[in-house]
C-alpha cells in the first residue's frame, strides 16, 4: 500500500495568487483584513502578503504583521515627505497552518492606520526563510515616472516584486513579469513575479509610467527548497 505525504517534493514550485482586497484604512491600528483566502497550507508552502499602503501623513513605520495567526517575516519600503503624499510596499511571509484567516498589520504608532491594500499568494516549494537578496528605495521622498533596483537572482530560484505610485498612469516592468496591476483611489499598484529564475548578478528591475509621482518600489529574491 503506498503511503502518501503532505510533503511537496522539492521539485514542485508554484506562485498563485489567492486573495485580493481593495484599499481599507482609517482611524487606528491596526489594519486587518478578514477572512483572507491563504490555500492549502503544507511544509513548503508560504503564504505571502503584498501590502501596498497609501496617503501616509506622518510616515509611521509597520512594527507588526500576522497571517493567520502567525508573526510574519517582513520587509516594508515606504516613502513620503510627511506631508500627505506617500506611498509603500511591504512583503510579509509566513507559514499558517490554516487555508483562510485575517492578515493584521500593526504600526509603531497606535493612533496611525495608514490605508492599505493586499495581494495574497501561495507560494509552494521555495525557501522563503531567508532572502537570497532584496532592494528598495531609500526610505525617503522618491519621485519620478519610474525607478530602477539591481537585484541577484539564483539559479531555480523566485523574484518577486511590486510597485506603488501616487498617481493612476498604468506602470510597465523590465526584468520582473507584471502578474496584475490596478488603480486604488489616487495610486496605482503593481506587482510581479519570476520563477525559476537564472543566477545572474545585478540584474536591472525597472518600472516606467508616463508621469512623475511619489513611488515606493521593492524586490526579493529566494531559492529553491
Amino acid at each position: 500500500m503506498a503511503i502518501l505525504s503532505s510533503m511537496a517534493p522539492s521539485s514542485v514550485t508554484s506562485v498563485e495568487q489567492t486573495d485580493i482586497r481593495s484599499k481599507q484604512g482609517g482611524g487606528n491600528s491596526p489594519n486587518t483584513f478578514a477572512s483572507v483566502a491563504f490555500g492549502a497550507p503544507g511544509p513548503r508552502v508560504w503564504s505571502v502578503a503584498l501590502l501596498h499602503q497609501y496617503d501616509v501623513t506622518n510616515e509611521p513605520s509597520i512594527s507588526g504583521v500576522t497571517i493567520g495567526g502567525v508573526s510574519a517575516l517582513r520587509q516594508v519600503d515606504h516613502t513620503g515627505d510627511g506631508a500627505g503624499k506617500a506611498a509603500g510596499i511591504c512583503i510579509a511571509r509566513a507559514q499558517p497552518a490554516v487555508s483562510s484567516g485575517d492578515v493584521v498589520i500593526t504600526w509603531a504608532t497606535s493612533t496611525a492606520r495608514p490605508a492599505m491594500s493586499l495581494v495574497m499568494l501561495r507560494v509552494v516549494g521555495f525557501n522563503l526563510t531567508t532572502l537570497s537578496d532584496a532592494a528598495q528605495l531609500p526610505d525617503i521622498e522618491q519621485n519620478g515616472a519610474g525607478k530602477t533596483l539591481n537585484i541577484d537572482t539564483v539559479a531555480e530560484g523566485l523574484h518577486l516584486g511590486g510597485a506603488c505610485k501616487r498617481n493612476t498612469n498604468n506602470i510597465s516592468w523590465t526584468n520582473l513579469t507584471e502578474q496584475g496591476e490596478d488603480t486604488q483611489g489616487s495610486h496605482r499598484r503593481s506587482w510581479g513575479w519570476d520563477h525559476p529564475t537564472v543566477l545572474q548578478s545585478n540584474r536591472a528591475v525597472s518600472f516606467t509610467s508616463t508621469s512623475s509621482a511619489l513611488v515606493a518600489m521593492l524586490l526579493q529574491s529566494f531559492p529553491k527548497y
